[in-house]
């Protein structure tokens, strides 16, 4: 089975109804023409691109709940929000993916208690090892290892005010953090950084490189003119 938003599946009584497989992400590129050149050029974007898996599932109502309740329940939970979500797949235990749900109506009734559903998943081509999504404080010279075939896209987050010089393997990071802030959340992913509430950006603040844990040690150092904390989410991850 599988779980969406911290939800499980069957705890929405849907079961599904054939395995499912996952595609491999391609490789966003460009093709380009050119006049007078045989063939094309290919131009490589940087990056993966999302793949979709349709995932066939009944609903299967218990006899004293009453089935358009449930159908609402699942609408609400699938189609609440567009942003990705973490996405748990039973035969894929060690990885947390990231998805969205594309759609999630119910349909094909087929008795007063049952209906069948297709729910389309648009999933990031990253998926990430469970055990590098957790959060963990580390010392001046602490060395993180990357282990796995792909940089790395870490999460930072920084207890402390005033100038901040951060170091993490061949990434170089400045960053000057208001009394306000309290602090702030550096995440190379989504190429953000915030105040530790998240509330206020500080991008003007910065200066430098987003951190990345390349492939190898990663030795983690700062320089700091307060005292500060260091936490780090390394978020290592392989294609799906």
């Amino acid at each position: 089975m599988f779980s969406f938003k911290g939800i499980k599946a069957q705890d929405m009584n849907l079961r599904i109804l054939n395995d499912i497989t996952f595609e491999s992400p391609n490789r966003s590129t460009t093709i380009i023409q050119i006049p007078g050149r045989n063939g094309s050029l290919i131009m490589d974007n940087g990056r993966y691109e999302d793949i979709t898996r349709s995932i066939p599932c009944r609903l299967e109502a218990p006899r004293n709940r009453d089935v358009e309740e449930l159908i609402s329940r699942i609408h609400n939970w699938l189609g609440k929000d567009i942003g990705y979500h973490e996405f748990l797949w039973h035969k894929d235990p060690d990885y947390v993916y990231r998805a969205r749900a594309e759609n999630g109506a119910v349909s094909g009734r087929k008795l007063s208690r049952l209906a069948n559903t297709l729910i389309d998943f648009r999933i990031h081509p990253i998926k990430y090892i469970k055990s590098s999504m957790i959060e963990r404080e580390v010392d001046h010279g602490t060395i993180i290892v990357n282990d796995v075939e792909m940089e790395a896209n870490p999460v930072i987050r920084i207890v402390g005010t005033g100038l901040v010089w951060l170091r993490i393997g061949g990434s170089n990071i400045t960053i000057n953090i208001p009394n306000d802030a309290e602090g702030c959340i550096i995440d190379s992913e989504n190429r953000t950084i915030t105040s530790l509430d998240k509330q206020t950006p500080l991008f003007r603040n910065t200066s430098g490189t987003f951190p990345t844990l390349d492939l190898g040690n990663n030795p983690v150092t700062w320089e700091s003119i307060n005292e500060i904390q260091v936490f780090i989410t390394p978020r290592l991850g392989v294609l799906v």
